[in-house]
């Protein structure tokens, strides 16, 4: 759904704590062309939020040059404001000299800045984000007005969703410990995204620790990791809730029935692509491992029968537990487990205990045989 997809960010609003340090000087030189004409300076703005912290006020000339050494006391995100409340990004990391040639009709779109390559990456992507919300508020604007469309909007609006993320991960691989990732913080969906997220905070508190407001990101991340594992029932170690639910035939089965043995419960659909690929890998850890007493009990969302069926018999899927109550997303197992999206497995050990969640491929591979020493 279009509406879930992503919130994102035009500039920083992160708040950040107060730390003393050594004051530094740094040397801002520049131009801001068409400079607006109600003011003849612009503020260095240290980002705290809503308490932001003005830093210095440096005059400009009437071709809007300007050249001032500025100090600083604390290495961390900053914004060029003009009196007309345009801003741009600046990250001082200790440099010498940052000079900044920009746009005064549109500054965010138009400007360049030089000695800060942090400053000049966050800036660009935020700028991309800028697109791209434009045209996810556009499409909402239309799914609004036309409700009928969601299928249609849906479609058409995949192709730039997916080239979003594209460049998200891009940006993100690319900049492993860059300041300029706080770029991309506000665009994850924490429940389906945390480890994701988790890598880029770990990325700027190695790259950049010693900013008040990558610390106070890092505290955010503490408490949100806290909160995630508090709202999560199925956190390692804990007792899932039985699922009883009928099978193809109509008999009832019990996830209880298999307490004694290392469980995989797998949430999965006919309809799923990602669930049909990894299918060949679960049914051959189930041969591989059934006879040490690994069963797979699977969950579908499905609500056409058949179509559920059929994919057992396609897939090959051998073992005896299959359920599901073929109301899709509003399935009474899926809803008990809290499963958003599929394919999504639980692995439990004889005790019904949770060992770990979300296991595929090489990660469930590696699960089962520590488990099996095999």
């Amino acid at each position: 759904m279009i509406r879930n997809i992503l919130t994102v960010i035009t500039v920083l609003t992160l708040v950040g704590f107060t730390s003393a340090q050594d004051t530094f000087k740094v040397k801002l030189s520049g131009q801001i062309f068409n400079f607006p004409e109600e003011g003849d300076s612009f503020d260095i703005v240290q980002n705290k939020g809503n308490d932001n912290k003005t830093i210095a006020t440096i005059d400009v000339d009437e071709e809007g040059v300007f050249k001032s050494k500025v100090e600083f006391s604390e290495n961390d995100y900053y914004l060029l404001k003009l009196p007309d409340d345009q801003q741009i990004n600046l990250i001082i990391e200790g440099q010498d000299e940052v000079k900044v040639y920009g746009d005064g009709d549109n500054l965010f779109t138009h400007s360049n800045i030089i000695g800060s390559e942090s400053s000049t990456l966050l800036n660009e992507f935020l700028r991309y984000n800028t697109t791209y919300k434009a045209k996810l508020d556009s499409a909402n604007q239309y799914l609004k007005a036309n409700p009928d469309k969601q299928k249609e909007v849906n479609e058409k609006f995949k192709p730039v969703f997916q080239e979003y993320q594209a460049k998200r991960q891009r940006f993100i691989q690319q900049n492993p410990e860059s300041p300029a990732l706080v770029a991309v913080l506000s665009s994850f969906d924490l429940e389906k995204e945390f480890e994701l997220y988790e890598k880029v905070v770990k990325g700027l508190e190695s790259g950049f620790g010693e900013s008040p407001t990558v610390q106070n990101i890092v505290q955010e991340y503490e408490n949100n990791k806290e909160k995630l594992a508090a709202s999560q029932p199925l956190s390692p170690g804990s007792e899932v809730e039985d699922i009883e639910m009928p099978n193809p035939e109509g008999d009832t089965m019990k996830l209880s029935d298999y307490k004694g043995k290392v469980v995989l419960i797998d949430f999965w659909a006919s309809w799923c692509g990602p669930c049909r690929k990894e299918n060949p890998n679960v049914v051959k850890l189930y041969e591989k491992y059934k006879d040490d007493g690994f069963e797979v009990f699977s969950v579908s969302l499905d609500k056409d029968k058949d179509r559920w069926v059929n994919a057992i018999e396609q897939d090959n899927l051998k073992w005896e537990a299959h359920v599901s109550d073929l109301k899709y997303w509003n399935s009474a197992a899926a809803k008990k487990y809290n499963v958003s999206s599929i394919p999504y497995t639980v692995l439990i050990d004889e005790e019904g205990k949770v060992i770990n969640t979300r296991l595929r491929g090489p990660q469930l591979e590696a699960a089962l045989e520590s488990i099996y020493g095999h």
